[in-house]
């Protein structure tokens, strides 16, 4: 992707900084990741439940909350991914996510579709997009489109089906849960999420992207 090609798409001031075009003949195999992160907080998630009529409805909290960030890369179309928890969310754990992504992916262009927020746009991340740059290419989404992120649907139905209005006796015990989750969640899932059918998915693996 060149720095023209990413103006046509949104203007992004962490590209424009960058000379990140590719080099010329550049021919390796391509995935395309949707990225971002989440909370994971111990405090419950209210919503909506079944009770009784007349009942009071009441959920169990920690006193003191206690949170940590779940940090996702989510393929297109295959549904596959890379899902970590970390204690902070700032450069540095968007670094080390990067760089497990690629390690898992060796001899392959990652593209990273990902929001302006600061920690994913920071200068202090220039150097290490720049070392990397023949390995991983930001695609910039337009601020304040969660809705194009399509991680997002993964991170609302976690939190539907992990911990609302409902109440762990331990933080370790939660974020114990969301790995499990993940790690249960069968890939049909995953891709019913990004609004792919199987049909779809069978002429997709027949594909190959090169770039």
């Amino acid at each position: 992707m060149t720095h023209k090609a990413t103006e046509l798409i949104v203007p992004d001031t962490q590209l424009r900084r960058l000379d990140l075009s590719p080099p010329e003949n550049n021919q390796k195999p391509a995935r395309l990741f949707f990225f971002d992160e989440a909370n994971v907080s111990w405090c419950p998630k209210t919503g909506r439940v079944y009770r009784q009529e007349g009942c009071e409805y009441k959920v169990e909290t920690p006193g003191k909350n206690q949170r940590k960030y779940l940090i996702g890369s989510l393929e297109y179309p295959t549904g596959d991914g890379l899902y970590e928890i970390y204690a902070n969310k700032t450069h540095l754990q968007m670094k080390t996510h990067w760089q497990n992504l690629m390690d898992m992916y060796p001899d392959e262009l990652l593209f990273i579709v990902r929001d302006n927020v600061s920690s994913h746009t920071t200068a202090k991340l220039d150097g290490f997009l720049t070392d990397h740059k023949d390995r991983l290419r930001l695609v910039p989404m337009p601020t304040y489109s969660p809705h194009l992120n399509l991680i997002e649907r993964l991170w609302h139905l976690m939190r539907d089906q992990i911990n609302r209005s409902y109440f762990f006796e331990s933080f370790t015990e939660l974020c114990e849960a969301v790995m499990g989750w993940l790690d249960r969640l069968p890939f049909s899932r995953f891709r019913s999420l990004m609004g792919i059918h199987e049909t779809q998915q069978l002429n997709l693996e027949k594909c190959e992207i090169y770039i």
